[in-house]
C-alpha cells in the first residue's frame, strides 16, 4: 500500500480585515520604507523623505479639518495664537500714534495672516470634535 503524496496545504492567505503591505508597495516615504529588508534605517535621503511626508500628511489632515488628537490640537491653537499677538501689538502701536518701519510690519503682516489661518483652522478642527 502506497501513501497518498498529494495532500494539498491550506493557502496561507491574510485575514481579509489586515491589510500586509509588502516593500515593493511601499513608496518612498510611507512608515516602513526606511527599514525595509535589507536596509538600516539610517539612510539620510529615506529619513527626510519620511519625515516630510508626514509633515505632509499633518498639513493635509490640518487643512481638511481631520485633526482629532487633543494635544495636537492644542499644540495647533497655540502656535496660532502666538504667531497673531504680534499683530495685535502692531495694530496697538499704530492706534497709539506711533510708526512701524516697512519691512517690519510686512514681516509682522505675514505672520498674523499664517497665525489667523492656524486658529480659523484650529476652530474648524475643535467644532468637528465637539459635534463628532
Amino acid at each position: 500500500m502506497s501513501k497518498n503524496n498529494s495532500l494539498t496545504k491550506p493557502s496561507k492567505k491574510p485575514d481579509d480585515h489586515v491589510e500586509q503591505k509588502r516593500p515593493a508597495q511601499l513608496l518612498p516615504g510611507q512608515p516602513g520604507y526606511r527599514t525595509r529588508d535589507g536596509r538600516s534605517g539610517y539612510d539620510p535621503i529615506d529619513s527626510r523623505t519620511e519625515a516630510a511626508h508626514t509633515a505632509g500628511t499633518f498639513i493635509q489632515k490640518m487643512v481638511a479639518g481631520r485633526i482629532r488628537n487633543p494635544i495636537a490640537l492644542l499644540l495647533l491653537g497655540l502656535l496660532g495664537l502666538l504667531l497673531i499677538t504680534p499683530l495685535i501689538l502692531a495694530i496697538s502701536t499704530l492706534m497709539q500714534g506711533n510708526q512701524i518701519q516697512w519691512d517690519t510690519g510686512a514681516f509682522i503682516l505675514v505672520t498674523g495672516m499664517v497665525g489667523l489661518a492656524i486658529l480659523v483652522n484650529f476652530i474648524k478642527n475643535l467644532i468637528k470634535i465637539v459635534i463628532r
